[in-house]
């Protein structure tokens, strides 16, 4: 390994110069195998996984409040210029989940993929959401490979990537990074999980069979040795990599993806060799690409004519660091060139609106303040996708996921990823109709919180007093935007009665049945006002939010489609006395709330305001008697909604990606 980045202060790791410095860094673990084994040098594997689609990262030096956003494929470059390693692995969930990507299909990805220099990728669960004739065709049209050996034809049982594996002879390394006259063949084979072909919307898998991994790796495994490789690597995108490690016979190391969190570690695998076990972070564990691994083998001669993995060296780079704030040439051009292909593509007109879907209007109150406090048509539209794309009960959104509206007229991918912008992904999972109805009280209770000092707010400006001596509710993205039900709500009863009829498919929700919920990625995060998510069991994994979106408005009709199964929410007049709703404390400083996990600088999207009144006869329209005060102060109304946008811009919206329970 060559010492340059090292030199400016990245942290890459510098070669053991005695078994002692191993096993402190490595945890000691040896191959008994190669108990009596010589050590003759090392070789590294780059690698990466999880990216799901992006390509920039954030840098900011807290000391000084130097702020740059760094290209990661630049970093990874970087590294593999300087590393020289045996292979740059990638393993999985890349080419699908932010827009830069989705919006052509993953490409995007691949080509900067290409001109960093990786060897492989392996496709992981979400890869799948553009089918698996996308996947063949980036196999086919890019330089690098796509190993999954357990994915075969569904009709003939052969394989459906071009290679099952790669071959590499490498010259090994001494400790300090400088070639040994040495040579070892090292061999590579991709495996996925087999249960995530369940994962997947059934049409995307529809053409190939998924075989059981562990036994496809010993076969591999097998193969390989056969074909003359002395160190054997498994690249997986996998649930339990360790246990998958566990599980065969005659491989060295796992690389792997999807659990989204670093690992390190060494396992014992069925035949008793000390396997190597090596994940990068990934959001929620950290930013999406923030770091590149960097896995080192030393490798021993066994005196037989065989060589073996004598032990192991994980180190895990970040990529928001100063020293790769110069974008590399190659990156920075290729870069430029597909940002100004997306920027063509955004452009394009997906379909046309009759009507006004606002999110930001010139009434008060307006924009974000009343997907939190009403029901809205933009809130319609959205959970109408869902609920058209899946086919399933009801669909949920976080209000603070919503952040753009649309206009009548033509409707462009710009739009669409306005209105969702933050690569969620879509799943369907199912509920109790005893855990739905819960949900909905607690989203009710953190709405009419909203609504409480909406409501005073509004009545301060129209006093000339400064309305951010109320403070919204930390929580208040996490409200939730319903499609598929007919609901009455009485904002003046107690918390847990507010819900006074619920009806989904044409019938009373029945506590006892379980329906299918679609929901998007960051809603399954947030147990701590919904506990009930925490316990879902998946039903399957869709594309992204914004693909939902941009597959409802392209279609012929669309609106009627979105009227027919998007439902409504009657607001009724109290029944009985309502119990009292203590008056929130005016707070002493205002000040943005955190707020949800939501990027703090995300301003509200802004889209030209439409001046459709609240209870406008559209899906999601409210009655006279939900409707919020209004103020006719033409400039306080202004100050508002400004000034609100800008303090609630850091609440309630954001992606988290977290592994679903799998039952």
């Amino acid at each position: 390994m060559h010492q340059g980045i090292h030199n400016r202060g990245v942290g890459f790791p510098t070669r053991i110069a005695s078994a002692a410095v191993a096993l402190a860094v490595a945890g000691g673990l040896l191959c008994p195998a190669a108990a009596f084994a010589e050590p003759i040098g090392s070789l590294d594997i780059v690698h990466i996984n999880d990216i799901h689609g992006h390509y920039a990262v954030d840098y900011e030096n807290e000391e000084d409040g130097t702020e740059a956003t760094i290209n990661a494929f630049s970093a990874l470059k970087q590294v593999i210029d300087e590393v020289d390693p045996a292979l740059a692995l990638d393993a999985g969930d890349t080419f699908h989940g932010d827009s830069f990507a989705t919006v052509c299909s993953g490409t995007s990805v691949a080509e900067l993929l290409e001109t960093a220099g990786v060897d492989a990728t392996t496709p992981g669960n979400h890869d799948w959401s553009y089918g698996s004739e996308q996947l063949e065709s980036i196999d086919t049209a890019f330089d690098f490979s796509v190993l999954a050996a357990n994915v075969v034809d569904a009709g003939t049982g052969e394989s459906y990537f071009e290679h099952p594996y790669l071959l590499r002879e490498v010259a090994l390394e001494d400790e300090d990074g400088n070639p040994t006259s040495t040579t070892v063949t090292v061999g590579v084979f991709g495996v996925i999980d087999e249960d995530f072909h369940t994962s997947t919307p059934a049409k995307n898998v529809e053409d190939v069979r998924f075989e059981d991994a562990a036994e496809t790796a010993g076969d591999m495994a097998e193969e390989l040795r056969a074909q003359g490789a002395d160190i054997v690597v498994c690249l997986s995108h996998n649930a339990d990599p360790q246990e998958l490690a566990q599980q065969t016979s005659g491989i060295d190391a796992v690389v792997a993806g999807h659990e989204h969190i670093a690992i390190d570690d060494t396992v014992t695998s069925a035949d008793g060799t000390e396997v190597a076990v090596v994940e990068a972070p990934s959001s929620p564990a950290a930013d999406y690409f923030g770091t590149v691994g960097v896995l080192t083998l030393d490798i021993a001669d066994d005196g037989d004519g065989t060589y073996s993995v004598e032990d192991h060296a994980e180190e895990q780079i970040a990529t928001a660091d100063p020293a790769f704030i110069d974008t590399d040439p190659e990156i920075a051009a290729a870069t430029e060139t597909i940002l100004e292909m997306n920027a063509e593509i955004l452009d394009e007109p997906v379909g046309t609106s009759e009507g006004d879907y606002p999110y930001s209007t010139s009434t008060a109150p307006g924009g974000w303040e009343l997907i939190r406090t009403q029901d809205e048509p933009i809130g319609h539209l959205v959970t109408g996708s869902y609920l058209v794309q899946t086919g399933v009960d009801l669909a949920f959104e976080n209000a603070g996921g919503i952040r753009g509206g649309v206009t009548a007229g033509d409707v462009t991918a710009g739009d669409l990823i306005s209105i969702s912008p933050y690569g969620n992904t879509l799943s369907t999972y199912k509920l109790a109709g005893a855990q739905i109805r819960e949900a909905l009280e607690t989203s009710l209770d953190i709405s009419k919180a909203c609504r409480d000092v909406l409501a005073l707010q509004i009545e301060a400006l129209e006093n000339g007093e400064d309305p951010f001596q109320y403070s919204w509710p930390s929580n208040s993205g996490s409200v939730l935007v319903v499609g598929g039900a007919v609901m009455e709500v009485d904002w003046d009863q107690p918390r847990g009665s507010r819900l006074v009829s619920i009806e989904v498919g044409g019938a009373p929700l029945d506590d006892a049945r379980t329906y299918t919920v679609a929901i998007n990625s960051y809603l399954p995060g947030c147990t701590d006002e919904y506990p009930m998510f925490g316990d879902m069991e998946l039903v399957a994994e869709w594309g992204t939010c914004e693909e939902a979106l941009r597959d409802l408005v392209s279609q012929d009709g669309w609106e009627q489609l979105v009227t027919e199964v998007s439902g409504s929410t009657t607001y009724v007049e109290a029944g009985e006395d309502p119990e009292p709703t203590p008056e929130p404390e005016p707070a002493p400083e205002p000040a943005p709330a955190p707020g949800d996990d939501e990027p703090a600088d995300d301003e509200p999207v802004d889209n030209e305001p439409a001046n459709t009144p609240a209870d406008s006869q559209k899906p999601g329209s409210t009655t006279a008697s939900g409707a919020l005060p209004q103020t006719g102060d033409a400039s306080a109304v202004a100050g508002l909604v400004f000034a609100a946008g800008a303090l609630c811009s850091g609440i309630g919206a954001g992606m988290v990606v977290r592994r679903p329970r799998r039952k």
